[in-house]
């Protein structure tokens, strides 16, 4: 799949990454420990040549013909597919999504961004001017409720110490189903439903999740009275990104 088919803009800032800088046309994160930078004209060779980036990006995943299910269940989800086509989920570190995640709840993505990166500042590596890793658990693993709160995580700061010291539950996830999974990741402080459907689809790929949060309750209610999530079945995590970004760029962005 070619780079000139991924909708790099909404794939990168629609909520579901907040890894991501876009500073004069060139798009920016750390990726696995490393620098990945471009702009949209270096985009499609460098999947090319890069396999972590290609599976970052879910190359792989056959998306045209998912979109074209989903464009055929309903004209207004079509209408989504339309305006913001080729956007895709990527395939997240799963440590760095519940982390996001957590600092989600009763945030916006705007301030998400703004703690992910104090966290990497303080925490993580730095591998050049301004650029940082995000922590891994060992690195947090004397951190303080105070400590963190000063980054601005206010009332999440317990929910992320929990989730160093039980982060060792990310890695049996890929061995269970969607609802053991949700289970296991459950019983993480500050983790409930919602917060476990993003990680499930955002760090493990888990296409028939479907995070539900204040924002998708409302579309839902509006848009499908009477339906539940499977009616997108089997791409329930896809055509809710689709449905939020819709919402949210027609709205202002206050999501």
């Amino acid at each position: 799949m070619g780079g000139a088919e991924i909708n790099i803009d909404a794939t990168l800032f629609c909520g579901q990454s907040f890894a991501w800088s876009k500073v004069n046309e060139r798009y920016q994160a750390v990726l696995g420990g490393r620098l990945v930078s471009f702009t949209n004209e270096e985009f499609p060779s460098l999947l090319e040549r890069d396999r972590e980036v290609a599976e970052y990006f879910d190359c792989s995943f056959d998306y045209p013909g998912a979109e074209e299910h989903l464009s055929h269940l309903d004209p207004y989800l079509g209408t989504c597919i339309e305006t913001y086509s080729s956007l895709r989920i990527l395939r997240q570190d799963p440590w760095e999504v519940m982390i996001s995640f957590i600092l989600s709840q009763n945030n916006n993505i705007a301030r998400i961004r703004g703690i992910y990166q104090k966290l990497s500042e303080a925490y993580g590596t730095k591998l050049g001017e301004g650029v940082y890793t995000f922590p891994r658990p060992e690195a947090l693993s004397t951190v303080t409720e105070e400590e963190l709160r000063a980054l601005g995580t206010g009332f999440r700061a317990p929910y992320i110490i929990d989730a160093i010291e039980k982060s060792h539950i990310l890695e049996e996830i890929e061995a269970l189903s969607d609802a053991e999974a949700q289970e296991a990741l459950i019983k993480i402080k500050g983790i409930g439903v919602k917060v476990s459907s993003c990680i499930l689809l955002f760090a493990y790929h888990r296409m028939r999740t479907f995070p539900l949060d204040v924002w998708m309750k409302r579309i839902m209610g509006e848009r499908y009275p009477g339906r539940a999530p499977d009616f997108f079945a089997p791409y329930e995590g896809l055509a809710q990104q689709y449905l939020f970004h819709a919402y949210r760029s027609e709205h202002g962005r206050k999501a």
